[in-house]
């Protein structure tokens, strides 16, 4: 694993980054960096804004403070035996097939022509700082980032909001982290989608043999066939991405993408319980939003 890797530019840092030794994977240590694009467009004020849930077994009682408000829908997608019910949210059960991406295509794909003006996309598991390998209860917030952060429509004018706390090098699957995913207390950190200290926000880039991201296929097709849309030279890819699936956007930035790229994606996460395509898109959400600015090019 001690051994160099060279590293294309991401989150604004170019460098060559060396593999952490076995030992300091168990300690958590993880470096990295990705290019971060954001557009300007949309006003904030009277935005109407919907929190979309992908549930499965996950404890809902805290999704009721986000009920009952202003110009804010929430919706609940459960793959649960049992539909929850929580007073002010619409819940609508769905197969359990194709992870959370599945659910979050299915509501893009059914509200295309009546999406809300911002959208934030997350998994059900109550919000709380940081990230730990292995732990299902993980909450995946950034340091100094709160759920209520992703819920404010066009953020300084931003048509998005992706917090990168991951990044993934494909075919090898070596991975980062996010220094303020795992570290509490850095006043360097928030809602930026990068790291304002570039490569030295980021962790030593790991591997772990097991990892979702080897279970099978091959991610490059994956990648260049249903999300870039694009020739598959074969070269190495590296993307940055919100770890946990996190991320708000809006109606026109979804709508870069025409109805039918989502509707393909869909079908292919419907056909298995848990498919390799349902981690891949996790690491490929920000490209699918932005096809302007896909990380395989910059």
């Amino acid at each position: 694993l001690d051994q160099a890797h060279s590293q294309p530019e991401f989150c604004g840092h170019s460098s060559t980054v060396r593999m952490a030794p076995l030992r300091l994977l168990r300690a958590g240590l993880l470096l990295a960096g990705g290019t971060c694009h954001a557009a300007a467009h949309g006003e904030a004020e009277g935005a109407r804004a919907e929190l979309v849930l992908a549930h499965y077994a996950e404890d809902l009682s805290w999704v009721s403070q986000y009920t009952g408000k202003p110009n804010l829908d929430v919706t609940i997608y459960s793959k649960a035996d049992d539909m929850p019910e929580i007073a002010g949210a619409a819940s609508q059960p769905l197969p359990n097939v194709g992870r959370e991406s599945h659910s979050f295509l299915h509501h893009i794909v059914s509200n295309y022509h009546r999406l809300a003006d911002w959208t934030l996309f997350s998994q059900a598991t109550p919000p709380s700082w940081g990230y730990l390998v292995g732990e299902s209860a993980n909450g995946h917030l950034n340091d100094n980032v709160s759920f209520d952060d992703y819920l404010r429509p066009f953020p300084e004018g931003r048509d998005s909001m992706f917090v990168m706390t991951a990044a993934t090098q494909f075919p090898q699957a070596a991975q980062a982290t996010r220094l303020g995913g795992v570290v509490q207390g850095l006043p360097s950190e928030g809602a930026e989608a990068c790291p304002k200290k570039g490569a030295d926000g980021w962790t030593d880039w790991w591997f772990a043999p097991d990892h979702p991201h080897l279970h099978g296929g091959d991610m490059l097709h994956f990648y260049h066939t249903y999300i870039s849309l694009d020739k598959n030279e074969g070269e190495a890819l590296t993307l940055c991405f919100a770890q946990g699936a996190r991320f708000a956007v809006s109606r026109a930035r979804i709508q870069q993408r025409p109805r039918n790229y989502y509707s393909r994606l869909l079908a292919l996460l419907a056909k298995d319980v848990n498919p390799q395509e349902g981690f891949w898109m996790e690491a490929a959400w920000y490209d699918v939003f932005h096809p302007e600015a896909l990380q395989s090019e910059t």
